[in-house]
């Protein structure tokens, strides 16, 4: 059994510009809603700033992959000292920061160019004993731990 398919030889000029009609009209849609929703993805960022200070890693919504920061960070008892743990920590470190309460640095230590099992040791005696966060500076992000009892 043979199936014949009757198509037309000739297609009208009007019917050639319907199809670049609705072809173009579809085409502006997908346009215009890719450029709506990379617009409100941009204005949707929020960096820290000066303004929005530090005082926990929760305010900025690190909450991804935070437990293999924190559990690098090891603080002495008598809390003079803390330890980060490279080898524990997925990514390479630019700096380590040292604030205070309010959000203003204390302490950096540019640390990129140490190996990757490195155990640094940051002394917290020159600072009082408020509250601080230790700022983990990645080349791509930063994961702020504030240092305490938890520590």
């Amino acid at each position: 059994m043979e199936t014949k398919f009757n198509l037309p030889l000739h297609i009208s000029s009007k019917q050639i510009s319907q199809i670049f009609l609705d072809m173009t009209k579809y085409i502006s849609f997908l346009l215009v809603a890719f450029l709506m929703i990379s617009t409100t993805q941009v204005f949707a960022y929020d960096p820290p700033t000066k303004k929005n200070k530090v005082t926990s890693s929760e305010s900025f919504g690190y909450e991804i992959a935070f437990e293999t920061y924190r559990s690098a960070v090891y603080q002495s008892d008598d809390r003079q000292k803390v330890f980060v743990d490279f080898g524990e920590i997925p990514v390479n470190l630019k700096s380590i920061r040292v604030l205070n309460s309010t959000g203003d640095v204390l302490l950096t230590k540019i640390v990129y160019d140490l190996p990757v099992n490195s155990l640094y040791e940051i002394d917290l005696s020159q600072f009082s004993n408020d509250d601080l966060v230790l700022e983990i500076e990645t080349f791509t992000d930063s994961r702020f731990i504030t240092l305490g009892a938890d520590n």
